[in-house]
Formats: C-alpha cells, structure tokens, sequence
C-alpha cells in the first residue's frame, strides 16, 4: 500500500521514479528545479503586492498633498483679489446719493375779482401854494378813515381781511427733496470671510461634482481658469454673479451656473454681526487627457 505522506517534490521520490533513467536532461531536470521556480514565483508575487500597496499609499497622499496646494493657492489668490479691490475701492470716491427731483404745483387760488380801496399816502414837502398837486389828508381825517394807504387813491372794497387771507394762501412752501435711503453696503474684507459650508475642501469637491463640462469646449480642446465675482448676502445666499476673468463663453456661462446653484453660505461677519460681502472665486476648466 502507497504511503500517503510522500512528498511527491522531494529528492528521494525522484530518484525513486528516475532510478533506471537518464537524470541529464528532460523530465528529471524540470523536476528538480520546479522548486526553485516555486519559491521565486513566490517572492516575485510577494514583491508586487508590497510594491502595489506602496503606490496606493502614495497616490493618495499625493492626491491630498495636491488638493491642499490647491486650496492654499486659492486662499492667497482670494486674498491678493481682495486687497487690491480694497485700494481701488479706497481710491475710488463714494457716490453722493441720487437726490429726486421734487415736482409740485402750485394750488389754484381764488383771487376776488374786486380790489382794496387806498388812499393815496402823499409825501410831504414844502412847495408853492399854486404848485400843490395833490392835497394832504389832515390827521383827524386819516384816523377816522379806515381805508388802506396805498400809492395811489382808488375806489374798491373796505374788507381788508379778504385779501389779506389770499395773501398767505399764495405763500407756499416748497417741500424739502426726498433723499433716497442709501443702499446696504457691500464690504470687499471683513473681519470675518464668508465660507462655503464645510470649508474650501468641501467647495472644491462641491465643485467637481457638479460642474459639467460644456461638450463645444472639449470638442476644441478649450481649458483654463474663470473667475467669478459674487455676492454672499447677510442670509448666506449667493447673488449679483458676474464673470471677473472669462476664458470662453461656454466656460463662462457653467461657471456663472454652478455659482448661482451653489447652497447657502456661512456670511461674512463684523462685529459678531453678518454682512453683505463680495468673494471671487475661481472655477478650473481642465481636460482628463491634458
């Protein structure tokens, strides 16, 4: 009966079965050196599974290494954009607000069609006795009267009350021009920036996953960087998008998209208090095979 525990790579079992043959060349040979492929096949397949692992280890700290370069250079480009429309803000003189142009009429009043008797008031000079034109009223006589003095004497109505009330209605105050409430501030820094939720990784991965590559920009292989300029208002909502640099229309048009679909924002703040605030932020155009 055959021995169940022989093992059939060793040496004794092949001289065994090679005892009465030629044990130069052939089988004998593939046989002897199978172990040897063995333990090589072994170590080969060993050496590319630590090499493999190597690469994924260092593939995704490149992967992340690149991404945090990414949002650095975002950060300082931000910075660089902000405070040179800082000064240019500064050196920029602010607008007087735009005062409206008061139109009024003026009330329709009725003047009464007759006139206020007068007197005429005659100045007093010393003059020849034939030269006197026009003769002066005595004292008694002008306190007993209750006619109106005027430059010339002429007949008409005793109530002086009546033209006085048309007087001040004629006597109308022009209204004070209405200022318009001028418009809420929209501040280029802030003590504290607004963010998109979860922070700039969290935005370029927003980003990746929903920019779409326009098909008319791939098929003419065009690529690049479009800034876009944006409001973040005090509730975190996104208005007021405009393309700061533009690369190609169709670019232009899905950044300006993707923008104005993004969630609300954490707003800028100062003094603890939340603001209207500008943020430009760049949007990266780049084909897979370039």
């Amino acid at each position: 009966m055959a021995n169940r525990n022989v093992d059939l790579t060793s040496q004794d079992w092949r001289n065994l079965v090679f005892a009465d043959k030629n044990k130069e060349f052939g089988a004998y040979q593939l046989r002897k050196e199978s172990d040897k492929r063995h333990n090589l096949a072994a170590i080969f397949t060993l050496i590319g599974l630590v090499v493999i692992f190597i690469l994924i280890i260092a593939l995704s700290r490149w992967s992340d290494y690149r991404a945090e370069q990414q949002a650095i250079a975002l950060q300082e480009q931000r910075e660089k954009m902000m405070a040179a429309q800082l000064a240019e803000q500064n050196d920029e003189p602010e607008p007087e607000p735009e005062i409206e142009e008061q139109k009024f009429e003026q009330p329709e009043i009725e003047v009464p069609e007759e006139v206020l008797a007068t007197v005429q008031v005659t100045q007093i000079a010393i003059v020849d006795a034939d030269k006197v034109k026009n003769e002066v009223m005595d004292m008694d006589t002008q306190k007993e009267d209750n006619t109106a003095r005027g430059v010339v004497t002429q007949e008409g109505s005793d109530d002086a009350d009546k033209f006085k009330a048309v007087q001040e209605q004629v006597i109308v105050k022009e209204p004070e021009p209405e200022v318009k409430p001028k418009e809420e501030e929209i501040f280029v820094a802030v003590e504290q920036q607004a963010e998109f939720p979860g922070g700039t990784a969290a935005m370029m991965k927003w980003l990746s996953n929903n920019v779409r590559y326009p098909e008319s920009a791939q098929q003419n292989d065009i690529q690049g960087r479009v800034i876009v300029k944006f409001v973040v208002e005090k509730d975190g909502s996104i208005g007021h998008a405009e393309i700061l640099k533009g690369v190609d229309r169709d670019l232009d048009r899905e950044a300006i998209r993707v923008v104005k679909k993004m969630p609300r924002w954490q707003p800028g703040k100062n003094n603890g208090v939340a603001v209207r605030s500008y943020f430009n932020l760049p949007v990266v155009f780049r084909l897979q095979n370039q």
